[in-house]
C-alpha cells in the first residue's frame, strides 16, 4: 500500500468500515430473519476499537452495541474461554464441531488433552 501512496491511517479506517459492513451484512442476512436481538455484545479486540464500535451502533440505529466489559467481563479473555469450553466438551466425551458449517464429513470430539 505505501508504493501506491496510501497511507496507514486511510488503510486502517478502509479496513475498519470494511469488518463493520461485513458484521452488519451477517446479522441482515442471517439473524434479523431468524431472531430477536435486543443487544449486541461486542468481544475480543475488536471490541477496544471505538471506531468500529461507534460504525455498528450507526448500522443498528435502534439496538443497543455493547462491549463485553460493560456487562462486567473481559473480552480479551474471550479465547481462553473458548478453549476452556472445548475442553470441557472433549473431556466429557461431546462431539464439538459443526460438520454443516466447517464441511466436515461426520461429528467428532476435537482436540487433544495432554498432562
Amino acid at each position: 500500500y505505501r508504493g501506491r501512496g496510501v497511507q496507514a491511517e486511510d488503510l486502517a479506517a478502509t479496513l475498519t468500515y470494511f469488518t463493520a459492513q461485513s458484521i452488519l451484512d451477517a446479522y441482515r442476512r442471517f439473524i434479523f430473519p431468524h431472531y430477536r436481538c435486543d443487544e449486541v455484545i461486542v468481544c475480543g479486540g475488536g471490541s477496544h476499537n471505538r471506531t468500529l464500535l461507534s460504525l455498528l451502533q450507526r448500522g443498528l440505529p435502534d439496538i443497543p452495541v455493547l462491549a463485553l466489559e460493560t456487562l462486567g467481563f473481559s473480552s480479551d479473555a474471550k479465547e481462553a474461554v473458548a478453549f476452556a469450553i472445548l475442553a470441557n466438551e472433549a473431556l466429557c466425551g461431546r462431539t464439538n464441531n459443526l460438520p454443516g458449517v466447517t464441511g466436515a464429513r461426520a461429528p467428532v470430539i476435537m482436540g487433544k488433552i495432554s498432562l
